[in-house]
C-alpha cells in the first residue's frame, strides 16, 4: 500500500521571548488512514503572530519547489 505525505501549516506558536514561530504539521495518509506523523516550528524570530503566518507560506513555498525547509533559524 502507497502511502502520501503532506506538510500543512499550523497555528503559529508564541516563544519564550516573545517572538513568535511558524508551525507547521506533517500528515500521512496509507489507504482510508490518515495521520499527523510529525509537527516542527521554526525558531521564534516572528515579531507577530501574522508574520509567521506568511513566513510559514514562504517557507511552505520553498518546500514545495526545493523538498527542503528553508534554515529555520532566521526569519525566512
Amino acid at each position: 500500500m502507497q502511502a502520501t505525505f503532506s506538510t500543512k501549516q499550523a497555528q503559529p506558536e508564541v516563544g519564550r521571548n516573545g517572538k513568535w514561530s511558524a508551525a507547521f504539521e506533517n500528515w500521512v495518509t496509507r489507504g482510508n488512514d490518515t495521520y499527523m506523523s510529525s509537527s516542527c516550528t521554526s525558531a521564534p524570530v516572528f515579531d507577530t503572530a501574522a508574520d509567521a503566518e506568511e513566513g510559514g507560506k514562504r517557507a511552505l513555498a520553498t518546500l514545495e519547489a526545493t523538498g527542503k525547509f528553508p534554515n529555520m533559524c532566521e526569519v525566512f
